[in-house]
């Protein structure tokens, strides 16, 4: 929804109240790991000029990686990397309510955010929907997001 919103695909009051105008163009737009789309977000999905990395390309870290990567840094002064932790193996967050099978798993994942951090226009990484506390009682989901992280801190230093 939050992409959504930025795209200025809806609630267009909240877009302007947060001081994004204009909408962040589609193109600008990577998916990576998307799987569990219900209808209506898939009919704006196919509409917009987003794109999309499959799981297998994460968990391959494939060329289509790179492609994007440089792609974005063409358009773009600076790119974010976000990550909802519900895209990863359910096994790692077992307190999530939207996880969904067969997402890579935090170390695949790791090595695919280290490999987009070595492109020099990479400067911010975002990490959202932790389980914590209760629903995360031994900590699995926080260990998810540390590897997640150091692959970002890898990739950077490797620049």
């Amino acid at each position: 929804m939050d992409v959504a919103v930025a795209a200025g695909l809806c609630l267009t009051r909240l877009r302007l109240k947060t001081g994004l105008d204009p909408a962040l163009p589609t193109r600008y737009i990577v998916f990576g790991g998307l799987r569990d789309v219900d209808p209506l977000e898939q009919e704006l999905l196919d509409r917009s000029d987003c794109a999309f990395l499959s799981v297998d390309d994460l968990r391959r870290t494939s060329p289509e990686l790179d492609r994007q990567m440089e792609r974005l840094g063409r358009l773009t002064d600076v790119i974010y990397v976000h990550i909802d932790m519900d895209v990863l193996d359910p096994s790692e967050v077992r307190g999530h309510s939207l996880s969904v099978p067969l997402g890579p798993t935090s170390r695949e994942l790791a090595v695919a955010i280290e490999r987009m951090f070595r492109h020099p226009r990479v400067g911010a990484i975002g990490i959202a929907s932790l389980p914590f506390g209760e629903r995360d009682p031994d900590g699995l989901s926080l260990k998810a997001a540390y590897r997640l992280i150091e692959g970002a801190l890898r990739g950077y230093g490797s620049r």
